[in-house]
């Protein structure tokens, strides 16, 4: 994981205690796959389909996702802001998909924003506050977490400078590179 863009934007107790949650969820998952050996190393789907208990099907579900989305997260930001000219394409700068993720972001109360590429669609964004569509819906490419206790100890109610301060460093040159 890079993160050394997050703490332009976030604390590094924040950046830790955030990293020490999703410690502790890889954690549970590991012994999830080794009391069931056939969920191990699978992907998403595979879980879904496994022959296990469905309790722990539905954690072990939820564990992955959750893990993977704060991986994203984690992975989503840049210090290397750059050129986007695919983006134009879709809208009208780096600015403009920036701006849509603000005013996404900024009604959630909570939850993941996801930003992945739809096809011949473009850059689109998706809001999930119960990880039920990415990665078994579609793939994202970038990840913000919305949830509180990201930004609570640093920005307290002040959610819309935290969201400027972190789409600041949006790795948006990463979906840039991916568009047709």
């Amino acid at each position: 994981m890079d993160i050394e863009a997050m703490n332009c934007f976030l604390s590094r107790e924040n950046i830790e205690k955030h990293l020490e949650h999703v410690r502790q969820a890889r954690l549970r998952l590991s012994v999830l796959e080794k009391s069931f050996p056939c969920i191990s190393g699978a992907k998403i789907a595979e879980i879904k389909n496994a022959n296990i208990d469905r309790k722990a099907k539905g954690e072990a579900l939820w564990l992955k996702k959750y893990v993977k989305s704060h991986e994203l997260f984690f992975n989503s930001f840049s210090l290397n802001g750059g050129r986007c000219e695919k983006i134009k394409k879709y809208y009208s700068s780096r600015e403009g998909l920036i701006y849509e993720i603000f005013r996404v972001a900024r009604e959630m109360d909570s939850g993941f924003l996801f930003v992945y590429i739809d096809g011949k669609r473009g850059p689109k964004i998706d809001f999930s506050s119960d990880l039920s569509a990415p990665f078994t819906k579609y793939e994202p490419n970038l990840a913000l977490d919305l949830y509180e206790h990201t930004y609570f100890a640093d920005y307290g109610f002040l959610k819309d400078k935290f969201l400027k301060n972190a789409l600041s460093y949006f790795n948006i040159e990463a979906i840039d590179a991916k568009l047709s």
